[in-house]
């Protein structure tokens, strides 16, 4: 194991014990964070690192290291946390998406090298021989492996609230089935898709040698526990749903 991964496995144990909040922890946060209290903030980003790293790992490969894109996502959760209303009904991590993104897609621009022609320089000859169209999949930042297509934003396609919103859920489920007997563990996880594709009862079935209706009963009976841990109505709504 290299040192880089050694550094972020430890950063992980760390930042993995802190405790998810409640809707009603991060509402009274966000009124204290408003009030000035830098402390709030703190415990508010504290309880949510994990989440970048989550969205850090959807970055890799892009010539930014994990460690860096957590840093720059951290940043941008940092500016999301001063601007969060309580009051507005999403989750903190929900709201702080955007922002988490942005800093990290901002990070690899700038680690690419990209050109930005400045608005107010003329448009001389040497202006427009830096300023060409470039292909998408010419290659930036000295990497013949990185190209334009893999750092620059698609215009047409938005991050839409409502994977923001799944995004969400799942991170506070991951959280939350952490408390469960084991088997109700693996059963949710591979219900809800959380180590890959979602299964059927059937495939769970087969796949622990269970019937049917015993995989539907540790759903449920696991479902039942999951709700009485979340005040989150959206999370319940999903897991009935």
């Amino acid at each position: 194991m290299n040192n880089d991964k050694k550094s972020l496995n430890a950063y992980l144990d760390e930042i993995g014990r802190a405790k998810l909040l409640s809707d009603d922890e991060e509402r009274q946060l966000a009124d204290r964070i408003q009030g000035g209290d830098s402390r709030a903030i703190d415990r508010l980003t504290s309880a949510n690192l994990t989440y970048v790293v989550t969205l850090a790992r959807q970055y890799e490969g892009r010539g930014l290291a994990i460690e860096d894109l957590v840093s720059e996502g951290n940043i941008g959760m940092l500016r999301a946390a001063g601007k969060f209303n309580g009051a507005q009904g999403k989750r903190f991590v929900t709201f702080a998406a955007p922002y988490i993104r942005e800093a990290m897609e901002q990070a690899i621009e700038q680690q690419a090298g990209l050109y930005r022609v400045p608005r107010n320089v003329t448009d001389t000859k040497l202006e427009k021989k830096r300023s060409r169209a470039l292909s998408i999949d010419e290659p930036v930042g000295g990497s013949h492996e990185l190209s334009l297509g893999h750092v620059l934003p698609n215009q047409n396609s938005s991050v839409p609230d409502e994977r923001l919103e799944n995004e969400a859920l799942i991170f506070e489920l991951r959280s939350l089935i952490e408390r469960l007997e084991p088997r109700d563990r693996q059963v949710v996880r591979a219900i809800y898709g959380l180590d890959g594709e979602p299964k059927t009862m059937m495939q769970v079935a087969a796949a622990f040698d269970l019937k049917r209706e015993r995989v539907r009963q540790i759903r449920d009976k696991a479902i039942r526990a999951i709700c009485k841990m979340t005040k989150n109505s959206d999370l319940k709504d999903y897991l009935k749903s």
